[in-house]
């Protein structure tokens, strides 16, 4: 793994991470903060998603902030409904609204070679996994918590990209967002011999910790299912903060509940002048 050079963009308030290993390569995308938005109390305040409570208005809002502040634009999101699995779209092309919720596949990773597209997961707690193939406008993303990272969502992600752009997986750059970290993630002993049996007995000692509970590394094992993908170590980077305990920084479902915000976490595709186009939701 590179060494993590982490980049903080602000807008006011409005705050969101991204990795030099992409940046300068000029891949534009980043994992929000939960500061600078217009929800309020347990929403509080730059949450994504109306799901579990939120006023739509102040979620449209939010989604207009961070249009306006990343240049990214209002109708080119492709976006999934997410269902912890392994799945992999393949993006043609986007033009959804932030708001606009009908018809969205279900998946968990998405990937596309479609200049001006802009592919989005939301999360409060699992991992987001931007990938990318410098040179080009291929993209990909993928939203692993404990269950697509068992089912293997971010190979099969690569795989997509490699599909869409034909690179070698040895070209790939991939960034792993903010998570819930090992101290936080503790799980019983039906996910630690679900991964032994799907992974192996080594790839699971790896990212195990033994205890009662026992407790599992998202950003480790995914870091390891993309090195056996084909990804140089080289290739990849992480920041390391975890969402459970970061109250100040991130939701967290493990941490909150249900009753809880979303982070946005974006790549875009080649968007050149595209970015500066459109209005806000």
């Amino acid at each position: 793994m590179s060494a993590v050079a982490i980049t903080e963009h602000r807008k006011g308030r409005l705050r969101w991470l991204a990795l030099d290993l992409l940046e300068r390569r000029g891949v534009r995308h980043g994992f929000t903060l939960r500061t600078g938005g217009a929800s309020r109390g347990a929403f509080a305040s730059l949450n994504f998603s109306s799901r579990d409570g939120d006023r739509p208005a102040r979620v449209e809002e939010n989604w207009r902030r961070i249009e306006t502040a990343a240049q990214l634009p209002a109708r080119g999101w492709a976006l999934l409904s997410q269902v912890h699995g392994a799945r992999v779209e393949r993006v043609t092309k986007g033009g959804a609204a932030c708001h606009h919720r009908r018809n969205r596949p279900e998946a968990d990773a998405m990937a596309t070679a479609r200049p001006g597209v802009v592919l989005g997961v939301l999360t409060a707690d699992c991992l987001p996994v931007v990938l990318a193939v410098p040179g080009t406008p291929a993209v990909a993303i993928a939203h692993a918590g404990w269950r697509g990272t068992l089912e293997g969502v971010v190979p099969a992600a690569v795989r997509e990209l490699c599909g869409v752009s034909g690179a070698d997986p040895r070209h790939v750059l991939a960034a792993l967002g903010p998570a819930i970290g090992r101290c936080c993630l503790q799980v019983g002993i039906e996910v630690q011999e679900a991964f032994r049996a799907r992974w192996g007995d080594a790839h699971a000692r790896r990212i195990l910790e033994q205890g009662d509970p026992w407790r599992l590394d998202l950003q480790r094992a995914n870091l390891i299912q993309l090195r056996d993908a084909g990804v140089p170590a080289r290739n990849a980077a992480a920041i390391p903060l975890c969402t459970s305990c970061r109250r100040d920084l991130f939701y967290s479902y493990r941490r909150d509940g249900r009753r809880t915000g979303r982070m946005l976490n974006f790549v875009a595709a080649a968007l050149g002048e595209a970015g500066t186009r459109g209005r806000g939701c």
